[in-house]
C-alpha cells in the first residue's frame, strides 16, 4: 500500500477517532446539544440521543418484575430497565438492578436511604414576590409522551397527540395555583411515542428554562397492571406517584437530591403517595436543570381521576423542598433555609452551551493539525504552515495584503 494510502487512512482513523470523542463528551455532559437546542430554530442533531436514546424507549407491551434476594416482587414497571439502574421502594430501601431474565428484574438489596428532613419545609407557607423579581415562583410542567392515556376514564391507552396525562398535568397545575404559585403547563405535542421523543420534547424544556422556573416537572404515565400504583390516601382512593432520575446524567447528583427531599416531605406528610424512586439508565432531559423531575402518576389501567387527585396531593412537595414559598418576612427565606437556586438561570445553561461551543472548535483545529501532521511528516514543517497561514490571514485582515496600483507596480 502507498504511503499516499497509509496517510489517508491515517486520517481517517484520526477524524473518526475526534468525532467519537466528541460524541462520547456530548453524551456525558450534553453541554454541545443543549446549545443547539436553545439557539437554533429547527429540530437538532442530538448526539445525547444517538448513544442513549434506546435507554430511554419503553417496552411496546408488557412489563418488568422487580424482585428482591428472597424473591418478593419489590416493583414493576414499563419502563426500560438495565444492570446497573437503582430503586428506592416506598420504605426506602435501595437497591441496584444485578441482573435481567426476559421479564424478571433480580435486584441487590444495597442498604436502608436515610433520607434528611428539612424542619423549614414545616413554616408557614406564604408566596410573597420572589426578593428583586416582583414575581411569584414558577413551576414549568411538560409531556414528552402526549399520547399517555387512562383506559378506564378514557377509554384508550394512548390517544395520539390529546392523551389524557394533559388533564392530569391541568390538575397538577390547578392544585399548585391554588397554593399561590405561578405555573406553566406546556401543551405541544411530542408524539409519536417512540426513542426520539424525548429530542423532541427537549426544545420544550429548554423554551421554558427561559422563563427561570424554579424546577421543571415532565408528567408522565407507567403501563403495569392497577394494584401496583392503586392506593389510598388522606381517605381518598389515588394513585401514587413514582419519581424517576436519569443516571446517564451530568447532573444526576442534584436531581437525585431533589427527588429524595421530596420523597422525605410526602413521607412526612402524605406517607404512601410516593410509590419509589426509579433511578434509570436515561437522561430524560434532566442534564438541562438540576430541578429537573420526571413523575409516573400511574398506570395506564388506574383511572385518570384517581390519578388527577393523586397529583393533587403531590401539589405542594416541589414549591416547599426548593424552599422559595416559605418565609418568615417579607421576601426573606426561613432560617435555615437554603436560599433560592439561581441555577436555573439562562447564564448558568449558557455556560455549559459556550463549553461544547468551544468543544466543537477545539475538535475542528485538532483535525486540521493532525491532517498537517501526517501530509507534511514533520512537527517543523507543520508549524511553518500554520505560521504563514496565521500571517497571510492578519496581514488581509488588516489590509497590508500588497496590491497593485493604477501602473502596475506593487505596494503596501
Amino acid at each position: 500500500m502507498s504511503n499516499k494510502n497509509n496517510r489517508l487512512l491515517a486520517i481517517g482513523g484520526l477524524v473518526s477517532l475526534l468525532l467519537t470523542l466528541g460524541l462520547i463528551y456530548a453524551r456525558d455532559n450534553g453541554t454541545l446539544g443543549q446549545w443547539l437546542a436553545m439557539n437554533s430554530k429547527v429540530p437538532v442533531f442530538q448526539p445525547l440521543n444517538l448513544l442513549s436514546g434506546s435507554d430511554e424507549t419503553e417496552r411496546e407491551s408488557g412489563y418488568y418484575i422487580f424482585k428482591d434476594e428472597q424473591g418478593k416482587t419489590i416493583h414493576m414497571t414499563a419502563l426500560p430497565v438495565f444492570v446497573g439502574d437503582e430503586y428506592i421502594a416506598d420504605d426506602n430501601k435501595h437497591y441496584r438492578v444485578e441482573k435481567i431474565e426476559g421479564d424478571v428484574v433480580k435486584l441487590k438489596y444495597i442498604g436502608q436511604e436515610k433520607l434528611a428532613y428539612n424542619p423549614a419545609w414545616d413554616e408557614p407557607m406564604s408566596l410573597p414576590a420572589q426578593a428583586g423579581g416582583g414575581k411569584k415562583p414558577l413551576i414549568a410542567i411538560y409531556h414528552s409522551h402526549s399520547d399517555e392515556s387512562y383506559v378506564p376514564t378514557d377509554g384508550r391507552s394512548s390517544i395520539y397527540g390529546n392523551g389524557g396525562i394533559y388533564k392530569v398535568g391541568k390538575a397538577y397545575a390547578a392544585a399548585m395555583k391554588q397554593i399561590g404559585l405561578n405555573v406553566v403547563q406546556s401543551l405541544r405535542k411530542h408524539d409519536p411515542h417512540d426513542a426520539n421523543a424525548y429530542h423532541r420534547s427537549r426544545r420544550t424544556a429548554t423554551e421554558l428554562l427561559k422563563l427561570n422556573p424554579v424546577a421543571l416537572v415532565d408528567v408522565h404515565r407507567d403501563a403495569v397492571p392497577p394494584d401496583v400504583y392503586q392506593a389510598k390516601i388522606n381517605g381518598k382512593n389515588v394513585t401514587q406517584i413514582k419519581l424517576v432520575v436519569g443516571r446517564r446524567n451530568p447532573r444526576k447528583g442534584e436531581n437525585l437530591t431533589f427527588a429524595k427531599n421530596i420523597k422525605a416531605y410526602l413521607d412526612k406528610h402524605r406517607p404512601g403517595l410516593v410509590e419509589g424512586i426509579f433511578i434509570a439508565k436515561g437522561n430524560y432531559n434532566q442534564d438541562l436543570s438540576p430541578r429537573a423531575i420526571l413523575i409516573e402518576v400511574g398506570s395506564h389501567t388506574n383511572s385518570r381521576i384517581q390519578a388527577q387527585e393523586g397529583v393533587k396531593l403531590f401539589a405542594d412537595a416541589v414549591p416547599r423542598v426548593v424552599g422559595v414559598s416559605t418565609t418568615t418576612g417579607p421576601g426573606a427565606a426561613p432560617p435555615g433555609a437554603a436560599a433560592p437556586d439561581k441555577s436555573l438561570s439562562l447564564s448558568d445553561e449558557n455556560r455549559g452551551s459556550w463549553t461544547g461551543a468551544f468543544l466543537a472548535i477545539v475538535l475542528v483545529i485538532a483535525a486540521g493539525i493532525g491532517f498537517l501532521l501526517l501530509a507534511t511528516g514533520s512537527g517543523a514543517a507543520t508549524w511553518d504552515r500554520l505560521r504563514n497561514f496565521a500571517s497571510r490571514e492578519l496581514a488581509s485582515a488588516l489590509g497590508l495584503k500588497k496590491k497593485e496600483n493604477k501602473g502596475g507596480e506593487k505596494r503596501e
